[in-house]
């Protein structure tokens, strides 16, 4: 037996944006399923589910031996975590496995209220590594969606130091910018994705031009989201400790679903299977064709006055398969003729639209692919259909003194008993045992297949088929039942604002390096308002400069929204030295990872905006572990308070600038200090007149970002 049969088998997680999504996973091999309610999630474009279809979709899970997660994944004002937390209390009466929550205010509220309730910590929340899983599992988590950024071997360290579930995305698309720091949908739309309302403006085509000005006509979708595929790594994933390989796609067809999820299920099997597993060419296209479509040939001309198009194909083209040309225009559509021409071109129709010779052809849909997709969940319902996902059970049916009884248990241990009879004695004529198997393992439209069956007893007795049918259908109703919960109903569940009134003690000036900071560089007419004006600077160039800063002054350090690479690397290096310059001033931190390790060597550690702090319970949250007080999440600034960060980004971009199309500059910012870059708006006016005035709900200092 192999070291990876003897673990706990990781978890295949995937999305379902509506019920046939669900069916196809499920169907296709899921663990786990996570869908969205009607309110507060971030899927806010997929179908989602409501209360009825809720209830069904878990009862449908549960019976197969597959668990849901539900997402509440979305930041959550004041004004909404009573009805944030009656529904969370309605998913918990229904029976949902797990919530998957940004909010750390709500976590709260609910691992108070339901306490029993799993709690995972949406990617959104964006940890990096160990300290910040363990700050979660403070919080109540017991799972985190750690950061897709992260390699092998750092995901490795994180895993094999915590009893925490770690959570991995393997398939999907991957944002630029960082998980939760995100502000560009609401920045030029007002629709937050934090809120659930993402545009998706970053798919634009932008203007991309580099540190000279000169415009980068190779680079027109600079903020476009990344493929990932992770299928060969599964089995690193797993001798890593990954506890759920997470899919992404909540917006995605069920084709997509069944397709992907068959494929993923497939590798994982034969990895716990064999110890080792090959991705086959085969199943590399299918992922393609379903990612991004597959390049399978080019144009040579069209035929005048026709919507018919002849190409060179470099592989196979089907009636009902869907192409588009990718050329200085795109076209596309549904193939509806095709002849194959003398010279080796093909003939294909009806596609409209200009083209020209040398535009490449893609196959973004296969009408055999989806055709196998779809004979996995069509004609499917979660109360009727042929259904392809069984649990496996083991019968034992004894008979003693005519009484019979059938005890069936399923792979999880749950086992229920039912009884039949009384059965005349028939020594001459006693039924056979095979026939009363035959009739057992005929467990039809049930979401049971019999695995063993085993006899008890003394088979001296006649005993009709319809009578083993009847005794059959009972236990296996049973324990279909059984498999079904509902939890008790939570009384008074629900939120009782705080109400508490906070005067504005300062105005903060945060800095994103310290030239900009050295340079004196303030918001003119700073002085005219009458309370402290405090200088917020990054704790590396802080540390470095430490000498340079005159006694007495206002000045408060920083740990960015995300520290990861050469920040961290830093502060790990100089942290004696840190806690030393900032016993006194404290220290603003944007992520999980450090609030713990600061607050055990007795520095005083504030919440910045990285933590996304959107309601007075999320300020409570994070006082219980520390912190002294919060800024306000991004989510409550606008361009009155300067060139606040609009995205994080992992990587440096190409382009040192762009052009959004309603023609507002934006500028990468890259500091000295970090590994992320910043992108933020071209010229922000700070306006101290209609801001004076203004504070932050639950915030004690208005938060204005210079940036030169």
């Amino acid at each position: 037996m192999n070291n990876n049969q003897t673990k706990k088998k990781c978890e295949l997680l995937v999305p379902a944006g509506g019920v046939k999504q669900f069916i196809a996973a499920v169907e296709n091999g899921a663990d786990a399923v996570y869908i969205g309610g009607h309110i507060f999630n971030a899927q806010n474009n997929a179908e989602n589910f409501n209360d009825e279809e809720m209830q069904h979709a878990i009862d449908f899970a549960h019976k197969r031996g597959v668990k849901v997660y539900v997402t509440m994944n979305t930041l959550i004002g004041n004004d909404e975590l009573d009805e944030a937390v009656k529904y969370a209390a309605f998913l918990y009466e229904t029976g949902a496995d797990a919530l998957m929550i940004q909010d750390l205010g709500l976590g709260k509220l609910i691992h108070e209220w339901m306490p029993e309730l799993s709690l995972h910590l949406s990617a959104q929340v964006m940890v990096c590594n160990l300290a910040g899983v363990e700050t979660a599992a403070r919080l109540g988590y017991d799972r985190v969606a750690i950061a897709s950024e992260l390699n092998l071997l750092e995901i490795k360290e994180i895993c094999e130091n915590t009893e925490t579930e770690i959570e991995m995305l393997v398939h999907g698309e991957l944002c630029k910018c960082c998980s939760g720091q995100c502000q560009l949908s609401r920045y030029f739309g007002g629709q937050s994705g934090n809120r659930g309302q993402c545009a998706q403006p970053c798919r634009l085509p932008y203007k991309s031009f580099d540190a000279d000005g000169r415009l980068l006509e190779t680079l027109k979708h600079p903020l476009k989201p990344q493929d990932i595929c992770r299928i060969d790594q599964l089995g690193e994933l797993i001798e890593a400790g990954v506890t759920s390989l997470k899919v992404e796609g909540s917006e995605k067809s069920a084709d997509y679903v069944a397709i992907i999820t068959s494929i993923y299920r497939k590798h994982i099997d034969m990895y716990y299977k064999e110890g080792n597993y090959a991705v086959s060419e085969e199943d590399w296209q299918e992922l393609k064709q379903m990612q991004q479509g597959i390049k399978i040939g080019k144009v040579i001309k069209k035929i005048q006055g026709t919507a018919l198009v002849d190409v060179k194909l470099y592989d196979k083209l089907e009636l009902g398969d869907g192409i588009e040309i990718q050329g200085r225009e795109r076209c596309g559509n549904v193939v509806t003729y095709y002849k194959e021409l003398k010279g080796g071109l093909t003939r294909i129709g009806n596609i409209k639209g200009r083209m020209y010779h040398g535009d490449p052809l893609y196959r973004i849909t296969s009408k055999e692919q989806l055709t196998r997709a779809r004979s996995t969940y069509e004609n499917v319902t979660f109360e009727d259909g042929k259904y392809l996902r069984k649990v496996s059970v083991d019968m034992l049916f004894t008979l003693e003194n005519g009484i019979a009884s059938l005890s069936v248990t399923a792979k999880d241990g749950t086992t229920v008993t039912v009884n039949g009879g009384a059965f005349e004695k028939n020594d001459d004529n006693a039924t056979d045992k095979q026939r009363i198997e035959d009739a057992l393992r005929k467990t039809g439209n049930t979401p049971f297949a019999v695995n063993e069956v085993r006899f008890d007893g003394t088979y001296d007795r006649r005993i009709k088929v319809a009578a083993v049918n009847d005794i059959r259908r009972n236990a296996l109703a049973a324990l279909e039942k059984s498999m079904v919960f509902r939890r008790e109903k939570i009384i008074g569940a629900g939120y009782q604002p705080l109400n508490e009134n906070k005067n504005l003690a300062a105005v903060e000036l945060f800095y994103f390096d310290w030239d900009t900071f050295a340079a004196g560089n303030v918001p003119m007419g700073i002085e005219d308002i009458d309370v402290d004006v405090v200088s917020v600077v990054p704790v590396v160039e802080f540390e470095k400069h430490y000498t340079e800063i005159p006694e007495g002054s206002k000045i408060i350090p920083y740990i960015s929204n995300i520290s990861k690479g050469a920040e961290d690397i830093f502060i790990e290096d100089n942290f004696d030295s840190i806690v030393l310059h900032c016993m006194e001033r404290g220290i603003y931190v944007g992520n999980l990872s450090w609030i713990q390790p600061l607050r055990s060597a007795g520095i005083t550690v504030f919440g910045d905006y990285g933590l996304n702090v959107y309601n007075e319970e999320s300020v409570a949250a994070l006082d219980a572990i520390g912190v002294h007080r919060c800024i306000y999440s991004l989510e409550s600034m606008d361009s009155r308070m300067g060139s606040f960060p609009i995205m994080t980004l992992e990587h440096d971009p190409e382009a040192a600038s762009l052009i959004h199309p309603n023609k507002e500059r934006l500028r990468f910012l890259k500091r000295r200090f970090s590994d992320q870059t910043l992108l933020i708006s071209g010229h922000e006016i700070i306006e101290l007149e209609s801001i004076a005035d203004t504070i932050n709900t639950g915030s004690e200092a208005i938060r204005i970002f210079v940036e030169r």
